[in-house]
């Protein structure tokens, strides 16, 4: 087998750029690294040959076999030679180093509230949700994670994925590409990802152990060393996964519960049973609503003036007369309390209610006054008004998960360790299911998932680990069930779509009761003036006493002689008048 790197439009032997001491290390969901060292006499002095974050290609006869770029070059040196390190990683180091961001709706103008909406991206992300606020498969939520790192021109191509199965929306921040992939996964533990380094860009590749081929090695002199240890703590006898909502509509909460169950007829009530409670976004909903106090306006009702003129509320309506009177609008009734809003489709108007009145009240008598109320005049009723301001769907339940979970975990599963001497390295693949013959009877047909596999190119071994993806947090069945305690149900996924909050499209009242009396002049016919001290001491000034017609009180001024001086004085009286017959 011949061995050549690529660098920089250069492609040599390992010999020709010598380096040496070359391993690769695949892992599932992670990234894979190829090593190796560069010996030179004045290595630790002279800069890298190969560039950091430069591409490196590495191919077994003629077919590549490793795409990645340098991320690290440590040097070493000692009493014998001097080498510098290279570590190239591979195209998930690419995924790693990209945040993962989703379109949100946002206003164009954030200083105009009537501002159109526009889409940007962000790194607050809502998992399973689409941009148009739709459920997304995993499938399809992956594809979206690899066309956004297609589109930040992460270099990779993609596989078929085909996971039908939907999960609960997972909101949450600054996800690189790598980590939302993880997230989205942990949902599905027999997951596998590998890279196909044949392809003109690295192709990557997901499936589930069950629908990978099968990988079989017989137990000869090939197997270096092996360990297998079968797993039955992992075996599961059914997934019960209960969906919980809180829903509010209109300030009243109440809780609901869905459980999915696989196999649909087993009981939570044993062990080896997996049970997740899952918080999921139940219906809200909000309504505003608005209390209105309207009365009839009736201009032509003394008590009606009386409500509205403090100086005539203690009399008695009997004594009050409405000469005439009118106003301005036709709406019957007056805003008495509360608002009116556009979206109460009632009318309202400023109205000007005027009469002409006259009254007594004891010690005085009006005999014309003109009045004036300014009021809120309105067809609305007394009433509560209510509309509903926004409304949000609960979350639907996903599709097939307790399935997804149990098919994983339902079989016996074998984990272990398993060192292959002179086997063909450029062959051992990741994306398949390994089985054992020439050994125990149950090896032949374990089906184990290979999460690790590390290759020494000068040794010519091949390590493979499989079994549960204990880098991933999957060790045991409290492990498994950590999957769902950190998340929380989403709040964010109706402000992604439309750029605005639940409680934002709550109108206020444009118009409210208002009220401002106005008195025009004023006629009297009685006026009585009253010492507060003593109520018998009075002045009593009452045109009705005027016997004659037009005799009109005036202050006048008339001549007196006091201590034989003429003098003036101002009086109360009305003009001279002549005596009838009759009167004499």
């Amino acid at each position: 087998m011949e061995w050549t790197l690529t660098y920089d439009g250069v492609t040599q032997t390992f010999a020709r750029w010598g380096i040496g001491d070359t391993r690769r290390h695949r892992i599932n969901q992670g990234r894979d690294v190829l090593t190796f060292r560069h010996t030179a006499p004045e290595a630790l002095t002279d800069g890298p040959i190969f560039a950091p974050l430069a591409p490196i290609q590495v191919y077994c006869d003629g077919s590549r076999w490793f795409h990645g770029v340098v991320t690290e070059v440590p040097s070493f040196g000692d009493g014998s030679d001097e080498s510098k390190y290279y570590k190239v990683s591979g195209p998930w180091w690419y995924l790693e180093t990209t945040i993962y961001q989703q379109p949100w709706a946002i206003a164009a103008d954030p200083n105009d509230p009537n501002s159109p909406i526009t889409s940007v991206y962000k790194s607050h992300i809502i998992l399973g949700q689409s941009e148009e606020g739709e459920v997304l498969s995993i499938g399809n939520q992956l594809m979206d994670i690899f066309n956004y790192a297609l589109i930040c021109a992460v270099p990779i191509c993609i596989g078929e994925i085909n996971f039908p199965q939907t999960v609960p929306f997972d909101e949450c921040k600054d996800l690189s590409c790598a980590e939302a992939i993880q997230r989205i996964l942990r949902w599905i533990p027999d997951a596998i990802i590998w890279f196909d380094y044949g392809t003109t860009s690295p192709t990557l590749h997901i499936a589930r152990r069950r629908d990978m081929p099968s990988l079989v090695y017989a137990v000869d002199s090939s197997l270096n060393s092996i360990s297998i240890s079968p797993r039955y703590d992992l075996m599961l006898r059914g997934v019960a996964i209960k969906y919980e909502r809180v829903h509010s509509v209109s300030g009243r909460t109440w809780r609901t519960l869905e459980t999915d169950r696989y196999p649909t007829n087993i009981s939570e009530l044993q062990p080896q049973i997996l049970v997740l409670t899952v918080e999921l976004a139940g219906t809200r909903s909000q309504y505003v609503s608005q209390s209105i106090v309207a009365d009839e306006v009736d201009p032509g009702n003394a008590s009606w003036w009386q409500g509205h003129l403090p100086a005539l509320a203690t009399l008695d309506p009997s004594a009050i007369t409405i000469l005439s009177h009118g106003r301005d609008s036709a709406l019957p009734r007056e805003l008495r309390s509360g608002g009116v809003a556009d979206w109460m489709s009632v009318a309202v108007e400023s109205d000007v209610v005027r009469a002409t009145l006259a009254y007594e009240d004891g010690a005085t008598g009006v005999a014309q006054q003109t009045v004036a109320v300014k009021i809120k005049a309105t067809d609305a009723t007394s009433q509560t008004y209510a509309r509903l301001s926004s409304f949000t769907d609960a979350e639907e339940s996903p599709i097939g998960l307790a399935r997804a979970i149990y098919e994983s975990f339902s079989n016996l599963t074998f984990e272990g360790t398993l060192q292959l001497l002179g086997e063909e390295i450029a062959s051992v693949p990741m994306g398949v299911r390994l089985n054992l013959t020439g050994g125990n009877i149950l090896w032949g047909t374990m089906d184990a998932q290979i999460q690790e596999c590390i290759e020494h190119l000068d040794s010519g071994t091949v390590r493979l680990r499989f079994g549960s993806a204990k880098h991933l947090g999957m060790k045991d069945l409290i492990q498994l069930s950590r999957v769902n305690r950190r998340r929380e149900a989403p709040r964010s996924t109706y402000i992604r779509t439309n750029g605005e909050g639940s409680d934002e499209h709550i109108e206020q009242a444009r118009e409210t009761p208002g009220e401002n009396t106005h008195t025009g002049t004023t006629t009297y016919s009685h006026l009585l003036l009253a010492d507060v001290m003593d109520g018998t001491r009075q002045i009593v000034l009452d045109a009705r006493q005027i016997g004659l017609t037009g005799l009109v009180l005036r202050v006048r001024e008339e001549d007196v002689c006091e201590n034989g001086i003429l003098k003036k004085r101002l009086i109360l009286a009305s003009q001279p008048y002549a005596l009838s017959g009759d009167e004499l």
